[in-house]
């Protein structure tokens, strides 16, 4: 067996919102930073309909560092998600994402939809499992 320290240390971030707008003015030095202290690899989760382009621009502009999951984040989850878990349920069919996420139930904001978010919840868990994918729960 071949010793640590002919292996380069390696660390993941499993949750990034860099695609988020407040990181727009510094978001490439981030990335820099964040290679620098060795972050090789980042997983972004999906937060609504809202949040898929800027997702897709950045795990194309860094498609060996960034890698896209899809699903709807339970803060987005209303009265009413079909429309939402419509389009997850087929953009997960494109075979473009690496996990469902970030998926789950929220009782820290708001307890409004609590019903809503496990039934989205329980609906993109069989999705995932269906599809092989791993997920990544809020």
């Amino acid at each position: 067996m071949v010793p640590w320290p002919y292996f380069a240390p390696m660390f993941v971030d499993t949750h990034a919102h860099l695609y988020s707008k407040q990181f727009e003015d510094d978001r490439e030095a981030m990335l820099q930073r964040a290679a620098d202290a060795g972050v090789t690899k980042l997983f972004l989760p999906n937060v609504d309909h809202d949040s898929i382009d800027a997702m897709h621009a950045l795990a194309d502009a860094h498609p060996d560092r960034c890698f896209p999951m899809m699903g709807v984040h339970p803060c987005s989850i209303g009265q009413d998600n079909t429309a939402a878990l419509a389009e997850v349920e087929r953009l997960l069919g494109t075979g473009r994402y690496c996990a469902v996420g970030e998926i789950g139930t929220d009782l820290y904001w708001d307890k409004t939809y609590i019903a809503q978010q496990l039934e989205a919840f329980r609906l993109q868990v069989r999705w995932a499992k269906g599809l092989g994918l791993p997920i990544v729960i809020h």
